[in-house]
């Protein structure tokens, strides 16, 4: 009867072990979330700050270094924005990030300019976009409202603005009717104009001028970091399999608007920080090593990731496999495995194993695509895939609603067990 007892605790201890998983990973969320990470951008060194949050995770569960520290420091150039940002129209001041998003990519400007509007009155068809490229408008913020326009022409033409300012106005507004979102990877090179989006319920019936005041702050040659730790195996130490994700998010859009992300990605980031827990308890040491790898300048394309691929800790023909973690918060319809019909073995083995356990829905196969920070290393010749949940449980992204408060984390624990039992295998 004793020994039922001690084995019953061992168990209880077991589960409880595996119960907590989830709520490290919210304690995670909710720390790499809050104010004083500035949206794990550049601005305020909140890349750094977030970084020195999982060393120090690193070092409480012990952790090996590749250096002297968790840190892989390279350099990246990018806008910033980190000063107060305001933008009006007549009397109707607009709200930055909710009612109104300036791009990364746009120089500093504090100036008053006329409106040229152009909408489905004065843009049906490619005679209309020659008209309006002989006006001068070089002194004017052109206004966009691609309501009611079907013209393929003028559809075409649209994606031609994405990168160029064909008008040469001072700056181009699009009026958005859905909520507004940002990026960072227009950050990288900065444009002779502001490009803005308008929310246009926020948007007063009449609009002759737009009053903006946006001071920019290219970074030049920034120092940023990957945060790298490892598990040293018991019979392989110099075979690995790598766990990766990206810590960093958007950063900040002026000094009163920052980009929590919570689901991109501190969601995957507290993945990986929690299999890094996990496997670094003694009784659960495996028989090869296994390495955790957090990167920065994802959002500006795939920058830290890249950097890490073309300058290797170790080699990476030593790499066993490699497992790539983003936009986990969610789950209800199951996880999309990227490079599925590449690796076809190990796909079927999580499928197998997810068919044996009932983890989650399904494990859905997707083809190669250059998508995240697995990219990077797959081209090199690593075996690698890349994994995001699926669900319409949560839908905020790259938006101020990213929130870790809100973040449901529906198949958490179904997902993080269905990867040990993959390295356990």
């Amino acid at each position: 009867m004793k020994n039922k007892i001690i084995l019953f605790l061992l168990l209880l201890g077991f589960i409880n072990i595996q119960a907590q998983d989830v709520r490290y990973a919210h304690s995670i969320v909710d720390s790499l979330c809050s104010p004083a990470f500035y949206g794990r951008g550049y601005t305020n060194n909140g890349d750094k700050k977030a970084a020195a949050f999982i060393a120090g995770q690193f070092e409480k569960h012990k952790l090996a270094k590749f250096n002297n520290n968790y840190f892989q420091e390279y350099h990246i150039s990018i806008n910033s924005f980190s000063k107060e940002m305001k933008l009006s129209i007549g009397k109707t001041q607009l709200k930055a990030g909710i009612d109104f998003m300036v791009s990364l990519s746009s120089a500093g400007i504090k100036a008053e300019y006329k409106v040229f509007r152009i909408d489905s009155s004065n843009f049906k068809c490619q005679t209309d976009i020659d008209k309006i490229l002989k006006k001068n408008l070089s002194n004017k913020i052109v206004l966009i409202d691609k309501q009611n326009i079907t013209d393929k022409e003028v559809l075409e033409f649209w994606k031609k603005l994405k990168n160029e300012n064909t008008f040469h106005s001072k700056g181009i507004a699009y009026i958005n009717d859905g909520k507004l979102s940002w990026a960072a990877s227009d950050g990288k090179q900065v444009k002779d104009f502001i490009k803005i989006n308008l929310l246009r319920k926020a948007l007063p019936s009449k609009i002759k001028k737009i009053n903006i005041d946006v001071t920019a702050d290219y970074l030049q040659d920034y120092a940023t970091q990957n945060v790298a730790g490892y598990i040293k195996g018991k019979l392989y130490p110099d075979s690995f399999y790598v766990f990766t994700a990206h810590y960093d998010h958007l950063g900040q859009m002026g000094n009163e608007v920052y980009f929590p992300g919570a689901n991109d990605n501190a969601s995957g980031t507290a993945m990986v920080m929690d299999l890094a827990r996990y496997f670094s308890m003694d009784s659960i040491r495996q028989d090869y090593s296994i390495v955790f790898f957090l990167f920065s300048g994802e959002e500006a394309g795939l920058l830290g990731s890249t950097y890490l691929a073309n300058h290797p800790l170790f080699p990476l023909k030593n790499v066993k496999f490699l497992i790539n973690l983003d936009m986990l918060g969610t789950g209800s319809e199951g996880i999309t495995v990227v490079n599925a019909t590449k690796f076809k073995d190990e796909y079927q083995r999580l499928v197998n194993i997810n068919k044996e356990k009932g983890y989650i829905k399904t494990v859905a196969e997707r083809g190669e695509s250059c998508n995240s920070d697995h990219c990077p290393f797959y081209e090199k010749g690593v075996p690698a895939i890349f994994i995001y949940a699926m669900g319409g449980e949560f839908t905020e992204y790259h938006n101020l609603d990213d929130v870790a408060q809100k973040l449901p984390f529906t198949k958490y624990n179904g997902i993080f067990n269905l990867l040990i039992d993959f390295l356990r295998k």
